[in-house]
């Protein structure tokens, strides 16, 4: 049903999908988002990730980050909800000698991520990591992973299991940055797992194309070529949604898509991919329960076709929140003047009224 609609007729029908907010609600039916990343060296990422879905609209954000990260990112906001479960190898709880870091540090990336044979990192995020992370993933609607994990070998090694575990609970899962980064050593990390998302880039998307023995250049600016290209890597991963971020959004699963070419900003700034995923990660869960009908709502569209409308209305209000803040600050814009503009953007293009039946 959204093949070959127009731009406006693709925000109308995202309003469908937009929860009201019904006063017999309680606390937590409106999102609970998880998201998974952040080290000593990289705070930003996860917090302008789960800062853009509190905005957008989910009741609760959660950040589950490395020790050293928590403590600045929960400087950032008291809004946010953040779990130092994650840790690094310099972590010094773990008094590993300084000779078998260093041999950890030597394992190629390639071996660490398709071998499940380290016994070290193994029993670390057995006993230390994914007790914790599983109890929260638990009480979770939706996860984002990925943002600022860096290359530490442990948490590295710690995502891997993450997206297992939420595989294994049936989450809808969106990876992004570093997550995207493991898939490209390894598709299989998610192949055929139906709820999960992926946001690439352009270089991210030739790495994880090339992965899969799909040839793409980075100099090509044909759409229907673009789309074709996407459409390659959704099949080879099994119908994955894939939101491939670039001068237009194109969002596949399989032979399904959208384009979002809505006027964004001039300036591409760090930060800017993570508040997208934030948001998609907000209506994607709406769109679930829209196909759920958590609320008195008809029912339709297929949940494909919900999802996909969601990672374009994701889409729509960031570009639109970019080119509001472009306006205002030009050169000097940052992704936290971005985030000023979100709920105006949004109201802006779906006129929200709250308490709609």
């Amino acid at each position: 049903m959204l093949r070959n609609k127009s731009q406006k007729e693709l925000i109308h029908l995202s309003k469908q999908l937009i929860q009201p907010l019904l006063p017999h609600f309680h606390k937590g039916q409106s999102g609970k988002i998880a998201v998974i990343g952040g080290n000593e060296d990289y705070t930003g990422a996860p917090f302008f990730s789960s800062h853009s879905a509190a905005l957008v609209g989910a009741d609760l954000s959660h950040v589950i980050c490395e020790k050293a990260a928590a403590p600045v990112i929960k400087s950032y906001s008291p809004d946010l909800m953040v779990h130092p479960y994650l840790l690094d190898l310099d972590n010094p709880i773990l008094n590993i000698p300084d000779n078998e870091i260093n041999d950890l540090r030597k394992i190629p990336l390639e071996e660490l991520v398709k071998k499940n044979d380290n016994a070290v990192l193994n029993k670390i995020i057995d006993d230390l990591v994914l007790p914790k992370i599983t109890s929260l993933l638990n009480r979770i609607d939706i996860v984002v992973v990925g943002p600022g994990f860096g290359r530490d070998p442990l948490m590295l090694k710690s995502l891997i299991r993450i997206i297992e575990e939420i595989k294994v609970l049936n989450l809808p899962i969106i990876l992004d940055a570093d997550a995207l980064f493991l898939l490209s050593i390894s598709p299989q990390l998610i192949s055929n797992y139906p709820k999960a998302i992926i946001t690439p880039n352009v270089v991210e998307f030739q790495r994880i194309a090339k992965a899969l023995s799909i040839n793409v250049d980075l100099a090509e600016s044909d759409k229907e070529k673009l789309i074709e290209q996407t459409q390659q890597v959704s099949k080879k991963l099994g119908d994955v949604i894939v939101f491939r971020k670039g001068e237009q959004d194109i969002i596949v699963k399989s032979d399904s898509f959208l384009i979002n070419d809505i006027k964004g900003s001039n300036k591409r700034v760090g930060g800017q991919g993570d508040t997208l995923t934030g948001a998609a990660a907000t209506f994607v869960n709406w769109s679930n329960n829209y196909f759920l009908k958590v609320w008195d709502n008809k029912v339709d569209m297929s949940q494909e076709d919900a999802n996909l409308l969601a990672c374009f209305a994701a889409s729509s209000v960031v570009r639109t929140a970019s080119n509001k803040a472009f306006k205002k600050y030009g050169r000097a814009m940052q992704t936290s003047n971005l985030h000023e503009f979100l709920h105006e953007s949004f109201t802006d293009l779906f006129d929200d009224s709250f308490f709609r039946l």
